[in-house]
């Protein structure tokens, strides 16, 4: 049986591993699935991808050399 903690933003009960962590006006906050695709304007992803599209390999540039 899993954990079940109410949503940050709407409190709706939801599992915890269905809870994602992202910055909600400025501040952390759980949030289930469903505020997630609606509040999209309002969240920060934390820990956002990044944009370069290849591994930085510094030991094995030529700069390095």
């Amino acid at each position: 049986m899993p954990v079940i903690d109410p949503c940050d933003n709407c409190g709706t009960p939801t599992p915890v591993y269905r809870l994602s962590a992202v910055i909600l006006d400025g501040h952390m906050a759980r949030i289930c699935p469903r505020c997630v695709a609606t509040e999209q304007a309002r969240i920060d992803v934390p820990y956002s991808p990044r944009t370069d599209q290849g591994a930085i390999q510094p030991s094995t540039s030529r700069d390095a050399w």
